[in-house]
């Protein structure tokens, strides 16, 4: 994604290429510029001036930019938690939630997940559907790369991943092994480009299968999620709940003002009819 990574770099050190063009700048005017006015020295020295200009600008930005783009990015953040919360946080709390901010690039919206609960006997399989619609609000195209993780307890069958504006952009797409994971099996697409303030609307059709004595699972998030509608339907004798939402019916559930950030989850649970409820525990589900 050398887009992203691109933009990530020329925020912190633009200075330096910005400064090198001045530097060449001063040198190709003294060299190139000023000979030619040799006849009229008033012009002359105010070239010779300027080319100096140029290098002494060139080597101050490179030196300097990107010091003091890094000293206003701390202490701008250190200001704004202090204005918020009315009191200062420890340094690695404030560095934490600067990394967050800084690395959220893309949030989704319109997002519907719907859910069909088939019962195996031992084993439930939960045929998901995810539709949303990928943001990028800053102010430079981003590449987006849709990605999805299970593992391999849960038994996982990707369908389908479908990009709205490509129907063919994910034809045959597969689960492969994690690299350097713990035995987790994922999906990672090519690279979309998203323009400044344009978004994507993609889908992810799959299949999960917990045992039905366990009782819960935890849907995870990895993008920050503005609302959420979520559906489920399952068969007659299975008891399904979860996270209390706004707006709520049976088998439906409404998030349509909460935000949910990267790591952040729903509850899911269900028991048979009649049965006490389990306990939880703490397998995630990205999604």
């Amino acid at each position: 994604m050398w887009r992203n990574s691109f933009w990530n770099w020329w925020d912190k050190y633009s200075g330096i290429p910005i400064g090198i063009a001045l530097v060449i700048s001063g040198g190709f005017v003294a060299r190139f510029v000023e000979p030619r006015l040799v006849c009229d020295p008033i012009w002359s020295h105010i070239v010779d001036e300027l080319s100096i200009a140029f290098v002494i600008a060139g080597i101050l930005t490179i030196a300097v930019d990107p010091v003091v783009k890094a000293k206003i990015r701390r202490e701008a953040t250190r200001d704004i938690f202090h204005h918020m919360l009315g009191f200062n946080l420890p340094p690695i709390i404030r560095d934490r939630l600067q990394e967050i901010v800084e690395k959220t690039k893309f949030f989704r919206r319109n997002t519907k997940q719907r859910i069909t609960i088939s019962d195996l006997g031992d084993f439930l399989a939960f045929a998901i559907e995810m539709e949303f619609e990928i943001v990028n609000p800053t102010p430079h195209a981003l590449c987006f790369q849709p990605f999805v993780q299970f593992e391999t307890g849960e038994q996982p069958t990707l369908k389908k991943i479908i990009r709205f504006s490509d129907p063919s952009y994910a034809v045959g797409a597969t689960l492969r092994r994690s690299d350097g994971g713990l035995g987790s099996l994922e999906y990672r697409g090519k690279d979309v480009t998203i323009p400044s303030g344009g978004s994507e609307g993609f889908k992810y059709e799959y299949e999960v299968k917990y045992p039905t004595s366990m009782g819960f699972m935890y849907p995870n998030f990895q993008y920050p999620t503005v609302g959420l509608e979520l559906t489920i339907k399952a068969p007659e004798d299975l008891e399904v709940m979860a996270t209390p939402a706004e707006f709520a019916s049976d088998g439906e559930w409404r998030y349509p003002k909460k935000l949910f950030m990267p790591g952040e989850h729903l509850d899911i649970v269900w028991k048979r009819a009649g049965s006490p409820r389990n306990g939880s525990s703490n397998l995630r589900v990205n999604s």
